[in-house]
């Protein structure tokens, strides 16, 4: 039993609103919240007392949308060549020619982070300039949106993509002015390349999983959603559950279409414990908004194109069909206006054939209208944001969205105002940085990495920011009874912050730091 007080105690519900101390039980879960006195009576003689010492506790912060095996193969495996290590194309060259000095040629070379809109030579990388890292080895540069790759000949060849190569459905092979490919490869012509590619090793993912988790909970966040499993990375996760080796707790969303592919995969077997929860599925509508992919109604700056509309109408509704029929909820990538239309409309038609009552959730929900967030509030479904974009990748949504569109570009304001659940979340490794607090400071402030305020009118309040961050995510997991507040009953899932976020200035929210994370009552980082 843990007893923790003398200090200022968020629990995100409205039932105990500030109280003096929570109690822990054996069994990990919350025992009591209210009066010290109280928790005192209930505590026995070895409970483990806690002196806040006027820090903040909080329910662990839940990240709704983390690509946490993602983060992790940056952590362990990947070259990392997002702007704080390689600012600059030759830089990346460097990180990559590097790698391969100490790698036998013929060996796979990946790595992910940059953004062309933030390098000083805006314009993507090519083969060729990855053929100067090295030529001997196939070399796959992920940019950091995660939409599209950059491959070198080698790593073309083997994926058999050339001249004659037609681009498939819902992707892009780019190509100079005589036809040939530049090396870029968008949306589901990735596919191409994914499956040439070795896959990762089952010991390689879990290192990975693992990795991630720990810088996971060095950040105060307990749960998370990770948004686009395999069936071989779903099988990690259930290896990793069994061994108890799950130190954050995950909600997984298993992909139903993969990247280039025809095949569709099937439903997963439901599963639910205290670690892992399968019961919702993950479909992709368009590409991403800072890479000029999303799928809009008029043309982008600078590229010209609407983005990439990765499905058919009626085929995408008879596919998620088979999920809500089936009793799964559904999670789907959709950012620009073209694609929320498509997905609002064929949420509606599941459940005009069958109200069932499941909650969908839309990932991202990027640049909707006032109409669509009363159309997405009329059949309840979830809305997963990533306020955390606008300072990690403002400069790309300046640079290539149509002017007209800024002010509706990931509205929190009016989806709160509209009735909509709202879970915030990071996408990292899409973003370099995914410390839920700067996720909150984003949201509240809604400034760029330069200070410029992007839709400043759609700014929340920081308790509705760190509520989006806590019970929001529970709800966005499908589970509210064992997560998101601090409730008698509850997961002892807490954060000690060094300072309370819902008085901090939002310029000096960053200087917050984690002292301690609690997963079920468990100390499990000090920092």
């Amino acid at each position: 039993m843990i007893l923790l007080h003398n200090g200022t105690i968020h629990t995100m519900d409205s039932r105990y609103p500030a109280p003096e101390a929570i109690l822990t039980a054996d069994d990990g879960r919350i025992l009591a919240v209210g009066a010290l006195a109280e928790c005192e009576a209930a505590a026995k003689p070895a409970t483990q007392r806690v002196n806040l010492g006027g820090r903040t506790l909080i329910p662990g912060f839940n990240d709704a949308h983390v690509h946490i095996w993602k983060v992790g193969l940056l952590l362990t495996k990947q070259v990392d060549a997002r702007r704080a290590l390689a600012p600059d194309i030759e830089s990346i060259i460097s990180r990559f020619h590097e790698r391969a000095q100490n790698l036998p040629a013929g060996t796979w070379i990946t790595g992910r982070g940059y953004n062309e809109a933030e390098l000083p030579e805006r314009r993507h990388l090519t083969r060729f300039d990855l053929d100067a890292a090295s030529p001997d080895h196939p070399i796959a540069l992920t940019r950091t949106c995660g939409h599209m790759i950059v491959a070198n000949t080698l790593a073309l060849r083997l994926a058999n993509i050339h001249a004659e190569t037609a681009d498939p459905p819902g992707g892009v092979i780019v190509r100079d002015e005589n036809g040939q490919p530049t090396g870029l490869l968008q949306e589901t012509a990735m596919g191409f390349l994914n499956r040439a590619m070795p896959e990762v090793s089952d010991g390689d993912m879990a290192d990975a999983i693992k990795a991630a988790n720990r810088h996971q909970l060095s950040l105060g966040i307990t749960s998370a959603t990770d948004p686009l499993l395999t069936p071989a990375i779903l099988e990690v996760y259930r290896q990793l559950e069994a061994n108890d080796e799950l130190a954050v707790r995950v909600n997984g969303l298993p992909i139903r279409r993969p990247d280039g592919g025809k095949e569709t995969l099937p439903l997963p077997e439901r599963f639910i414990s205290d670690k892992l929860r399968i019961e919702c599925v993950k479909f992709f509508a368009d590409g991403g908004l800072s890479g000029a992919t999303a799928a809009l109604s008029m043309d982008y700056k600078v590229t010209g194109g609407r983005g990439v509309l990765r499905f058919d109408t009626d085929e995408l509704t008879e596919l998620m069909w088979e999920a809500h029929e089936a009793g799964f909820r559904i999670g789907t990538h959709a950012i620009g206006d073209v694609a929320l239309e498509q997905i609002i409309s064929a949420y509606e038609e599941l459940h005009r054939r069958k109200p069932n009552g499941l909650r969908h959730r839309i990932e991202h929900l990027g640049l909707p209208d006032a109409d669509m967030l009363k159309r997405c509030r009329a059949i309840n479904v979830i809305a997963v944001p990533q306020t955390v974009f606008l300072p990690a990748l403002g400069a790309s949504f300046r640079r290539y969205l149509p002017d007209v569109f800024l002010p509706r570009c990931y509205p929190v304001r009016a989806m709160l105002d509209a009735g909509l659940t709202v879970a915030l979340s990071s996408d990292a490794p899409v973003v370099p940085d995914d410390n839920p607090i700067l996720g909150m400071k984003a949201a509240i402030d809604r400034r760029d990495h330069e200070g410029n305020p992007i839709a400043p009118e759609q700014a929340i309040t920081p308790y509705e920011a760190l509520c989006a961050y806590t019970m929001g995510g529970a709800i966005a997991s499908g589970d509210t009874e064992n997560r998101g507040s601090l409730t008698p009953g509850k997961w002892a899932d807490m954060v000690i912050l060094s300072g309370d976020p819902l008085n901090t200035p939002p310029e000096n929210l960053l200087k917050l730091k984690v002292e301690h994370t609690y997963v079920g009552g468990k100390l499990v980082f000090e920092g």
